[in-house]
């Protein structure tokens, strides 16, 4: 299983030298996604969850059997595989093992699903990151875009893609690829949810190297706004209440 300076050094190593890439990663929110009406019913998970109505968890709502679909395939396309460790709750890692089983996937490359939130909080990141033409994509990407040049000194991002929620994906999708043709990036940097491992895998098709980073920009805008840096930071955003710890 890769670590953090393992996904820095190798996103970086692989941005520089112009190689495609797809790191996407699969909580609780996105395993259950997986799993919806194929590992379990719909009847099961609407007794065990109750985010499924609500787009703003992740930027989806259930069923939709096109997106689980669609989510299955960045699985299968992702370089590295982000999951959960824990097993203290079946939703957690049992249930992500019994997807790959379903599907037959087997991983590349592994890392810890939530390891984004500690990467966003080591100032080696920034200071690797700081000038490599990078492309910002979600609904915070303009705060996170402000964020990382003004209390960072980022001068490589070449733009930002919003992408709000499953609904946004066509658009957001036809603008990186537009994007791409007048400012090429090396590395996207995608907190978008669900979305979000969409577009990581659409930054790879285009040549690039694309990583689904979450809660990353939550992190460094929540810091942010306590006049901290991040490595500084000690809390979670709203974004993790009540998420597993590594």
């Amino acid at each position: 299983m890769l670590g953090t300076w393992d996904l820095i050094k190798n996103w970086f190593q692989m941005a520089a030298n112009g190689e495609r890439h797809a790191s996407v990663r699969f909580g609780d929110a996105s395993n259950t996604i997986l799993a919806h009406d194929t590992v379990l019913t719909m009847d099961f998970i609407k007794s065990h969850y109750g985010w499924i109505s609500d787009p703003t968890y992740c930027g989806i709502t259930l069923p939709n059997a096109n997106a689980r679909d669609i989510i299955v395939h960045c699985l299968r396309n992702a370089d590295y595989v982000g999951h959960l460790t824990q097993t203290d709750h079946w939703y957690f890692k049992p249930l992500f093992d019994m997807c790959l089983r379903y599907y037959r996937v087997e991983p590349k490359e592994t890392f810890y699903a939530f390891e984004n939130n500690y990467i966003a909080r080591f100032k080696p990141f920034y200071d690797t990151f700081r000038t490599l033409p990078i492309l910002l994509c979600g609904a915070k990407a303009v705060q996170y875009k402000e964020v990382l040049e003004r209390r960072y000194g980022f001068t490589g991002i070449v733009g930002t893609v919003d992408c709000p929620n499953w609904e946004g994906l066509q658009k957001a999708t036809k603008d990186m690829e537009a994007l791409y043709k007048t400012n090429p990036w090396r590395l996207a940097l995608v907190c978008a949810g669900a979305p979000g491992k969409v577009l990581a895998v659409k930054a790879k098709l285009l040549g690039t190297v694309g990583v689904d980073f979450g809660s990353g920009a939550d992190v460094a805008i929540q810091a942010d706004k306590e006049g901290l840096d991040a490595w500084d930071y000690k809390g979670f955003p709203d974004y993790w209440a009540g998420r597993p710890r590594k």
